[in-house]
């Protein structure tokens, strides 16, 4: 809005998604994984979201393959998400393509499609993982993040949109550019190989996302910009029915 539309910074508020700490919290990984049927002694990756190409989605499978190929690391890549519950490459042509790039990269055998899951399923699905990835191209806002950092999971995320104020890189996990697989798998080595600074990045990231993004402080957020919007004499607002507001 400032560098694009010279936009006016005192008649714009940023007020973030947020999450219901009912629906989305802890849960003891191995418990989840039992849930889940996922193996116990094997590094997860999670990737969660609608399967269109702007996801990134390739981005991470391509990921797991530079992780075995430049590191030497095993790790399983589970994919939730689609337009049916099971993996269905008609109803999803977007788990077609993606098959296809894993079957490239040569790690076919270590791509899991889950297909559509509901929203009381999701918090059982952060809880099994090792770490969330999320490596879109373009990306408004960033939900997902938020969800796995309130389940306390690190989350690597890429440096685009909402998700580069979600994510604080180096502290609740890390941000790498979209579209490198290379960066990608560089960061996935160094949390295998130091799970202590990954569950610390959980742990920071369950308290920042409880701090910032539960619903109750969206909506005093949201509501604080209302009444800075209805405030005579603002900078910009000739009367208070004026709302003058962005976000």
């Amino acid at each position: 809005m400032l560098e694009l539309y010279d936009g006016d910074p005192d008649r714009i508020d940023v007020v973030p998604c947020g999450f219901d700490p009912e629906e989305f919290s802890p849960m003891e990984r191995g418990v989840a994984r039992r849930r889940l049927r996922w193996p116990e002694d094997e590094f997860i990756v999670l990737q969660l979201g609608r399967m269109v190409p702007r996801k990134g989605v390739d981005n991470v499978i391509r990921g797991i393959g530079a992780l075995k190929r430049d590191h030497g690391m095993r790790a399983l890549l589970y994919i939730v998400g689609g337009n049916s519950d099971e993996p269905d490459f008609e109803a999803t042509p977007e788990l077609r393509r993606l098959s296809s790039i894993a079957r490239q990269e040569q790690v076919d055998g270590q791509v899991r499609f889950v297909g559509r899951r509901g929203r009381q399923a999701l918090s059982t699905f952060y809880g099994a993982c090792d770490v969330f990835a999320t490596t879109p191209w373009y990306e408004p806002f960033g939900i997902t993040p938020i969800e796995a950092m309130a389940c306390e999971r690190p989350v690597i995320g890429s440096a685009v949109g909402g998700i580069q104020y979600t994510v604080a890189d180096g502290r609740t996990g890390c941000l790498v550019r979209p579209n490198d697989p290379s960066a990608l798998a560089a960061k996935l080595a160094f949390l295998r190989s130091k799970p202590l600074v990954a569950q610390r990045m959980g742990a920071a990231g369950l308290a920042r996302a409880r701090r910032l993004f539960t619903w109750s402080r969206v909506a005093q957020s949201v509501a604080k910009s209302y009444r800075r919007a209805m405030t005579p004499g603002r900078v910009g607002i000739e009367a208070p029915r004026a709302s003058g507001l962005s976000s």
